[in-house]
């Protein structure tokens, strides 16, 4: 049996699992303790390892990019919208989501039509087939979003809800789109 390259070694050094790893949080503790950005730090944090796993999985999975993804969350929360709309609620670059639009119609999960109000506007929607790959896909988020809050009661994830939702509605003076 042959030794393993230094290169192999030390990708299974580097690699490591957050829950298990204690020289990992002793690193994450020093990097907080002054932090001159500490809620925006914590927040990007939680969602790196919150989203990051789930969309290498889904990318592998189902073939779907990110910024697919959002664009077909949005149609299933809300339908008719079009590209400009999921741009401007996410805060994704516009030729992102037209990007995706484009490589979701080609995938026929979802289509786009005029809309009967304003002939100028296109809207998107979900297909019936983009509607089935959503929910496939969903139901690893929300498995996830339960692990993460897990260590949260009731009343800390109501606090928590309460928390982010005033700093969207607060939004206007800090969210710029990039």
């Amino acid at each position: 049996m042959s030794n393993p390259s230094v290169a192999e070694t030390i990708d299974r050094r580097t690699i490591w699992e957050p829950e298990n790893d204690l020289v990992r949080h002793l690193v994450l503790a020093a990097i907080l303790k002054n932090n001159p950005i500490p809620a925006a730090y914590r927040l990007n944090y939680v969602a790196n390892f919150y989203v990051g796993p789930l969309i290498k999985r889904m990318e592998e999975k189902h073939k779907m990019t990110r910024p697919e993804w959002i664009v077909l969350f949005c149609l299933n929360q809300q339908t008719s919208l079009n590209a400009q709309q999921i741009s401007n609620v996410t805060g994704r670059p516009k030729t992102s989501i037209s990007t995706a639009v484009r490589q979701l119609q080609k995938k026929k999960l979802i289509v786009r039509h005029t809309d009967v109000k304003d002939g100028r506007r296109q809207v998107l929607r979900a297909t019936e087939a983009g509607q089935k790959i959503y929910k496939a896909i969903l139901r690893s988020f929300v498995t996830r979003e339960e692990d993460m809050l897990a260590c949260l009661d009731r009343n800390e994830r109501r606090i928590l809800m309460g928390l982010l939702d005033k700093m969207i509605e607060n939004s206007a003076s800090w969210a710029r789109r990039y």
